[in-house]
């Protein structure tokens, strides 16, 4: 059976007025004493728009209520959602990410990790790139006209954060470089990336995952890929 993972890119202007209409009862304890801890509006909204929007997805996927659902967490740190007063073994995998006015949330029933990007300026990615990215993929930036290296840093940074949320580690630079994303066809591909509107997105699963993603762009450019030991790549 093919495993499904839905994804969402939403707004989070529009995502936060549809939280202020249902107020907040339907977070948890742990997630009300971090919200209290924030200091920052911004920071506020986009994590109230990510947790309640992961919610309304659980809620569409179970033909449940948003409210139903509570969050939860690995013994590494990655997050999950669960059914009130239900068993933790049966809940759902979650990932969030946010940039600028735009949230990301996807569900799985495995493993998943979503990473979203807004750059706002230049920056030395080659530098940045010798200290996290493995040997293959910096071989394949220096390659590629200084026009397009943006863009491909950016696929390769995204996959990097999303595949650190999945394994509930975080981007750790020395295991981030032992690992090289390699462009393939669909079918081989554990992973996929996409470019819209200024943004970078990556979500990284597992092999033959279904993706029902909704919010990117039908002419949104699009790569799927495979991972590698580092030490097994070359540079074609």
């Amino acid at each position: 059976m093919t495993r499904t993972v839905a994804l969402r890119v939403a707004d989070l202007h529009a995502v936060a007025v549809e939280v202020d209409a249902q107020a907040l009862p339907w977070m948890g304890a742990e997630e009300s004493d971090r919200l209290a801890a924030m200091g920052s509006r911004k920071r506020r909204r986009q994590f109230i728009a990510g947790h309640w929007l992961a919610r309304v997805m659980a809620s569409e996927r179970t033909n449940t209520l948003p409210g139903d659902w509570l969050l939860t967490a690995s013994s590494l740190g990655a997050p999950g959602l669960v059914r009130r007063n239900a068993d933790a073994r049966h809940g759902l995998h979650l990932s969030l990410s946010h940039s600028g006015e735009a949230v990301v949330a996807a569900i799985a029933d495995f493993p998943i990790g979503v990473d979203l990007e807004s750059p706002a300026r230049e920056r030395d990615w080659l530098a940045i790139a010798d200290q996290v990215f493995a040997p293959g993929e910096c071989a394949r930036l220096r390659a590629v006209a200084a026009s397009g290296r943006q863009d491909l840093f950016h696929a390769y940074w995204t996959l990097k954060e999303a595949s650190g949320k999945r394994d509930g580690t975080g981007l750790q630079p020395p295991q981030a470089r032992m690992q090289c994303a390699i462009a393939c066809d669909e079918h081989e591909a554990s992973a996929v990336s996409w470019q819209f509107d200024g943004r970078y997105l990556a979500l990284v699963g597992e092999r033959g995952m279904r993706i029902d993603a909704r919010g990117i762009p039908d002419a949104a450019r699009h790569c799927a890929w495979r991972f590698e030991p580092s030490a097994v790549d070359a540079t074609s």
